[in-house]
């Protein structure tokens, strides 16, 4: 993955990012520690895809802040101008909070104004009566979109009906 252009995305992030460690990293005006990770997946296709990661790194209370927003997107939006990939968002799972981060990451998306430039899917995968909620991002620009979308299917249908 090609590292982001600080500056033009400092430019339309509303927190200053830094990296560190290959972390991009902000802080709140609430002193929320933000840590986004981009990870190399290999799950569904062998290369090209991108996962991203959200981490509240000191926990604390994250009220509804605009700015976090803002910043995630202007991430976003740098991460599809630097590396015109596919990106993989899975809702974090630990405090049974998942269905809410996967609205509001809906939420976020369908406000964004470049909306229209992007496919968004989000599917639920069950493991032992857990639902993992797990969003395809891609440009629609991409070549490659219909059979990104239907292998995106395909790997999410093999794990909703699994073989008894």
């Amino acid at each position: 993955m090609q590292t982001f252009n600080l500056t033009r995305l400092n430019f339309h992030s509303p927190y200053k990012v830094w990296i560190e460690d290959n972390e991009y990293k902000f802080i709140t005006d609430y002193d929320v520690s933000y840590r986004i990770i981009f990870s190399d997946n290999q799950d569904i296709w062998k290369n090209g895809a991108y996962e991203f990661s959200i981490f509240n790194d000191n926990h604390k209370a994250s009220p509804n802040d605009p700015k976090v927003k803002g910043t995630i997107e202007a991430i976003i939006e740098e991460f599809f101008l630097t590396n015109p990939n596919i990106l993989l968002y899975q809702c974090e799972t630990g405090d049974n909070r998942q269905a809410m981060r996967a609205r509001l990451f809906t939420k976020w998306f369908n406000d964004y104004a470049y909306n229209n430039n992007f496919c968004v899917k989000v599917s639920i995968l069950k493991d032992d009566e857990v639902d993992n909620y797990i969003a395809l991002i891609v440009q629609k620009s991409n070549p490659e979109l219909t059979n990104i979308l239907q292998t995106f299917d395909d790997f999410v249908g093999f794990f909703t009906h699994k073989p008894v």
